[in-house]
């Protein structure tokens, strides 16, 4: 199964790579301005072109088409803020490529917000959104070949765009925060020797994850359970994303009345 799958996925790259070469050539024979341009364009070109087939073919909802899309646009980002001859070309080639095509950017503009609006087209939206993921991935020091991995951890480019402050939680971290809020909840208790010689009894106060299905009358049936810590993360990254902002107001609810006990315990000492 594994080997047809990666037969599948070489043949998707290569047909993908053919369409790419077709559209490049098609394009400069059609247009003699882009000919005359193409040494200095061809990685904005060529990045454009991976946008199309990406946009308009068979791979349109592929994320791991985007994001390595993504993590090409920035890689040419971090070779651009080189201070040599190659980091000065891509500067020059961005900005040639900007005026040939009249591209409607302020030129004070963060880089990779150029580099984006000319990939992505005019579509506003989603230009906002794939910067915001680059700049973010940028602020937090990902690199661009770390950089699929990283949206896929923080629960996608949309879940990045919703991000107010830049900093963006990983799957492990929002399992952090979700964790000391469930445990101050109490939904239910039982006990099942059936579910008990399943798990490590010597893991107590571990938490675990239940499959369980929803009956008519009430009732809960227990279906499964696991104790892997990546089934227990993505759980509770999913009971976060859910109820952040609850939980967010009870974490700082709590950081509150741990500053007042503070401060009412160095009253206390200086009396």
């Amino acid at each position: 199964m594994a080997n047809s799958a990666n037969a599948v996925k070489v043949t998707a790259v290569t047909n993908v790579n053919t369409a790419i070469v077709a559209a490049v050539q098609k394009s400069f024979k059609n247009d003699p301005v882009k000919a005359v341009y193409s040494n200095n364009l061809s990685f904005i070109e060529q990045l454009i072109i991976e946008q199309e087939v990406w946009s308009d073919g068979a791979y349109k909802t592929s994320n791991d088409m985007l994001y390595d899309l993504l993590a090409k646009c920035q890689a040419k980002y971090e070779e651009m803020c080189a201070d040599n001859a190659v980091g000065k070309k891509l500067r020059d080639d961005l900005n040639n490529y900007i005026t040939l095509h009249n591209i409607g950017v302020n030129k004070k503009s963060h880089t990779l917000i150029k580099i984006v609006k000319c990939v992505f087209g005019a579509n506003k939206r989603r230009v906002s959104a794939y910067s915001i993921v680059l700049r973010t991935a940028v602020h937090n020091k990902v690199k661009s070949a770390e950089l699929a991995e990283f949206i896929r951890n923080s629960g996608g480019v949309e879940e990045i765009r919703l991000a107010k402050n830049g900093t963006v939680l990983t799957v492990t971290q929002k399992a952090e925060v979700a964790m000391t809020a469930v445990k101050a909840e109490v939904l239910a208790e039982f006990e099942s020797e059936a579910i008990a010689t399943q798990l490590d009894a010597a893991n107590v106060g571990q938490q675990i994850v239940f499959v369980a299905t929803q009956l008519a009358n009430g009732k809960f049936v227990v279906n499964a359970v696991s104790n892997s810590t990546t089934a227990v993360n993505a759980a509770l990254a999913a009971y976060y994303s859910a109820h952040k902002k609850v939980i967010n107001e009870k974490k700082a609810e709590g950081e509150v009345a741990g500053n007042d006990t503070e401060i009412a315990d160095a009253i206390a000492d200086a009396t």
